[in-house]
Parts: C-alpha cells; sequence; structure tokens
C-alpha cells in the first residue's frame, strides 16, 4: 500500500441525478441533510458522455477514458458478423482498460463497489463486487468474492428478488402504467435502494475499505416515469388527489435517499473524502416519438420483413426476447436502428462486391448524405427540426475502439430515446408524460482538504477517476484522458499534495473471475430487464 496515501475516499453514484430536482428538494426541506453537506464542500455541473447514456457514462467515470477508448458504446455490443446485425449482451470483458477498482486495487487499497454496470462478470479485484444488473437467481456466483453472498444473505432484511428490478412491472412502467399501479412501482424502488444501502452499510461497517463506491439508481427509474409529477413546475398543474399521492411517494423516495446518503457519511467518518456525482442529467421528453427505421424504410434505406408488427401503442420496445434482427429485411437494408437506447444509426457495409450493404468506397458520400437528409425532417405540425445534431462516430467515439462504435448518434431536439419499431408514420404522439436524459449531471463533495461552499465551473466526467486517485493520495496512470479537479480542493492541500503520475499498464480487459459463468438463460433475462426499462427493442 502506498505510503503517501492516508486518506479515504467514499463515491455515492446517483442515477440520473440533476440539480433541477435536487435543489427544489434541499430547499423545501426533503433532502436536509445533501443542503448542509454541499454547504459545507462544494458543487458542480458534471458533463456527461456524448450520449449520456447509463453504461457509457458510468464506464467513463469508473475509468477516466472517453467511450471510443474504454469500448462500451451501450447496454449491449453490436456484433455486424454473420448474415445480419446482431447484439449480445454487454460485460465486463466490453472494458477494455482499466478500472479505478484495479487501479486502487494494485496499490494495496481495499475497494467495494456496488450496483455498478459492466461489473458483471465481477472483476479480480481487492475487496467486494456486486454488481448490477443481475438477475436475482444469480446473484450468488455473481458477487466476488464468493463467499461474500452467504454473509448478504444472512443479513435480517436481505431479499436478493429486490435487487433484481421486476421486469414485467418495468415494461409495463415504460410502455404505459395504468394509474393504479403507479404506487407500486415507486415502493418497489423505495425498497430496492433499502437493500443496497443494507449492503453498503454492511461492508462499511464489517469490511471497511480505502475506496468504498455504491449506485443508487432509483432516481433514473422514477424520473422516466413521474419526471413531471417530480419537477415543481411541471407538477404544479397535476392537482388531483392522484397525482399528489404519487408525487409523496416520490417526493418519500428522495427522503430516504437523503437519510441514506447521511449515514454513509456519518460511517465513513470525519477524515474520509465524499463525491457525489451523477452519470447523466434528466428533463420532461417531448410529446413526439421518432420511430428511426420508419424513416429510414420511407426513404429507401431499410426494409422490413413481410409481417413485421406495427406499433399502435407509442412504444419503445418489443415484448420478451423478440429483438429488432427479427423484423428487418436484411438483404434490401442498408441502414437502420438496433436499439432504443443508443439513438444510434449503423449503415451496413458490404462484405463483397455482390452482397448487401454499402461498400467501402461509397461509405462517407452515402453517410454524407443520409446525414443531411436526417437533419432536414421536421415536424409537420411545428415545423421544427426532429433531430438536433448528428455525431458521426469520429466526433462521438474517438479512440482505439472507434471501429466498433455506432456510425451515427442522433441528439434529438427533445434529447428523449427514438423507437425501432414499425408504425405508419416516422412521428407519432407519445401515450403518456415521459422524462429523459440530459447531459448536465451533478457533482459533489465533502470532507478534509476540500473546500467549503464552492461553485465550480462545469467539468467532465472522465475527471472523476482522476480526482478519486487523487483524492486516495495515489499516482494517475498516464493513459487518463482526464485530469483531477484540483479547484475543488483547498490550494493549501493542493500545495501539500501534487499530482503524481505512473505509466500505465498496456491497455487490457480486466481479469473477470468467471467470465464462462454467465448463461444464455442469465443473459435474456438481463435483456429482457433492459427492454422493460425502454432502452432495447
Amino acid at each position: 500500500m502506498s505510503e503517501a496515501r492516508a486518506r479515504r475516499v467514499v463515491l455515492i453514484g446517483l442515477d440520473g441525478a440533476t440539480f433541477a430536482i435536487l435543489d427544489p428538494l434541499m430547499r423545501t426541506g426533503v433532502m436536509p441533510f445533501l443542503k448542509e453537506f454541499v454547504a459545507h464542500g462544494v458543487r458542480g455541473v458534471l458533463h456527461s458522455t456524448s450520449h449520456p447514456l447509463t453504461p457509457i457514462a458510468w464506464t467513463t467515470l469508473m475509468t477516466g477514458r472517453l467511450p471510443g477508448n474504454h469500448g462500451v458504446f451501450d447496454f449491449v455490443r453490436v456484433d455486424r458478423r454473420g448474415d445480419h446485425p446482431d447484439y449480445v449482451l454487454g460485460t465486463s470483458a466490453d472494458v477494455r482498460v482499466e478500472t479505478i477498482w484495479s487501479i486502487a486495487s494494485r496499490h494495496g487499497c481495499r475497494v467495494t463497489t456496488l450496483n455498478f454496470p459492466c461489473m458483471f462478470p465481477a472483476p479480480s479485484i481487492n475487496g467486494f463486487v456486486v454488481p448490477g444488473f443481475v438477475p436475482w437467481t444469480y446473484l450468488s456466483r455473481a458477487v466476488h468474492p464468493r463467499e461474500l453472498y452467504p454473509r448478504l444473505k444472512a443479513l435480517p432484511a436481505f431479499n436478493a428478488r429486490e435487487l433484481a428490478l421486476d421486469w414485467d412491472v418495468e415494461r409495463k412502467a415504460l410502455q404505459g402504467l395504468p394509474a393504479e399501479e403507479f404506487e407500486t412501482w415507486i415502493k418497489f424502488h423505495i425498497a430496492r435502494e433499502q437493500q443496497w444501502f443494507e449492503i453498503a452499510r454492511f461492508l462499511m461497517k464489517e469490511e471497511p475499505c480505502e475506496l468504498t463506491a455504491i449506485l443508487f439508481d432509483g432516481a433514473d427509474k422514477l424520473q422516466h416515469l413521474c419526471y413531471y409529477l417530480i419537477d415543481p413546475e411541471l407538477a404544479a398543474p397535476h392537482t388531483s388527489e392522484w397525482a399528489q399521492q404519487m408525487r409523496a411517494l416520490c417526493l418519500a423516495y428522495f427522503r430516504q435517499l437523503d437519510g441514506f446518503i447521511a449515514d454513509i457519511v456519518a460511517r465513513a467518518g470525519d477524515e474520509a473524502q465524499v463525491f457525489i456525482a451523477s452519470d447523466h442529467g434528466f428533463q420532461a421528453a417531448g410529446d413526439r416519438i421518432f420511430y428511426a427505421n420508419v424513416w429510414l424504410q420511407q426513404h429507401g434505406y431499410l426494409h422490413w420483413v413481410t409481417d413485421a408488427p406495427i406499433d399502435h401503442e407509442g412504444r419503445l420496445t418489443l415484448e420478451g426476447h423478440t429483438g429488432t434482427d427479427t423484423l428487418i429485411d436484411w438483404s434490401r437494408t442498408t441502414a437502420f436502428a438496433l436499439t432504443a437506447s443508443s439513438n444510434a444509426i449503423y449503415i451496413r457495409r458490404a462484405t463483397d462486391t455482390h452482397g448487401p450493404g454499402v461498400a467501402d468506397r461509397d461509405y462517407a458520400t452515402f453517410r454524407d448524405r443520409l446525414i443531411q437528409s436526417l437533419l432536414a425532417f421536421t415536424d409537420p405540425d411545428t415545423g421544427e427540426r426532429v433531430i438536433d445534431r448528428i455525431m458521426t462516430r469520429e466526433e462521438a467515439f474517438p479512440g482505439a475502439q472507434l471501429a466498433d462504435a455506432p456510425d451515427l448518434t442522433l441528439v434529438l431536439r427533445d434529447r428523449s430515446f427514438l423507437s425501432v419499431l414499425r408504425t405508419d408514420e416516422p412521428l407519432r404522439l407519445r401515450p403518456l408524460p415521459y422524462g429523459t436524459h440530459h447531459p448536465d449531471g451533478i457533482f459533489m463533495a465533502r470532507g478534509p482538504g476540500v473546500r467549503s461552499g464552492a461553485e465550480l465551473a462545469p467539468f467532465s466526467i472522465v475527471d472523476i477517476t482522476p480526482t478519486l486517485l487523487y483524492g486516495l493520495g495515489l499516482p494517475l496512470p498516464d493513459d487518463l484522458e482526464g485530469k483531477p479537479m484540483v479547484a475543488a480542493f483547498e490550494s493549501a492541500f493542493v500545495a501539500a499534495n501534487p499530482v503524481r503520475v505512473e505509466t500505465a499498464r498496456a491497455p487490457t480487459a480486466e481479469r473477470v473471475v468467471d467470465q464462462s459463468a454467465f448463461d444464455a438463460d442469465s443473459e435474456r433475462e438481463v435483456l429482457d430487464r433492459l427492454k422493460a426499462l425502454g432502452y432495447l427493442e
């Protein structure tokens, strides 16, 4: 263990947290501890990745590398080999660079990491891993070390089923949840966060580590469905008894979360630096759904199979295990959207002179023409452009893993996710109010050496890993693309603790405990969960 390191660090991840929601909650007394925390620390806007999506952004946060180098572009990995494009579930093996968990481990620090994506199968680190996005039936084989699970199972309130989401409920929620089911939905997430908190509290007491990180993801789940009930301005017109009751339940979630943060900070002790960050922010989505594949079909880029079902319900996803690849006639398709989560359009490349797709020599011209045509698409009712911006793979994801990145990434005018389904028109009314991701997340910090009452200039999520390593007193690998946010620290602390740099190890995926243990049934379960959340077709 490094002799220069004498500090402990705690990272609290709040998936989808935004100051647009947290500031009113702090002002009105729903989150009093968070208000006190930031009053004695620093805060600032944290810019997310080019496409602000959970696995992309959290992997960037925990590696200090941008997506084009860490290799995670979606919840899934798209495979363009074979007869037609397909996807498989993303795993920890898809993270092509070191994480902060292994960097700290090899410097002798013990690490706890809870509920983070792309951590399954669990990497072999000096500490404890309970990964997120794991079927509850598989949890006993997912944790590291394996002997941790019996200890968790022995906790009085432990419930493995609550750690994994009820995917049938979530599918209904994102496709349109009946009013009578909202209460069950919100209470489920309140209970689930309690499960993660109990694990964190147990490990902080029984197995204290130099670096402890826990991700609470309920805010993201509630805001997708209930943003219009949580945001004070949007909620004002909704005065029915039902709306008031659902808003009160959402506020109860945030009140509980505030208590969890207070307890974790207290357990960390006065000598620990505590950092709070989100992967992206949130906002209300517009009232239209963009069916990207319908637009592509109308412009001759895509062809449906004869019996492809037509969506009449304003959905983003299909039911069950059925994938978009089964809807498309691949013999006549040159461009397609495969997942709602990626907001991406892939261009099919020809593998031989007679096969379907775009020849390499025609790729640049084809892509430019497609971009210009998409940008010209407007809402017939308003005349406004549907797509605000289109990023090429070189713009969005430069780096060593560029070849695996989507060809185009769309930023819709209302920042919502597109739909990959078939319907009669490329734009349809959204059946229910919806919350969507915004690129501006949050950062807060407090502890010894951290400034008090300071507002930081906005900075990038790629800077979090170097900032945490600096807080731990560890050297920064020289291949990190971020830099430590030294403005968060007192000048005297920075002077006494200069930034140190080490030569990075050769880029490689981290060794996982059991790469072969993730079977097909478990993968289908996780894919169903992502469909339930509205991220996959």
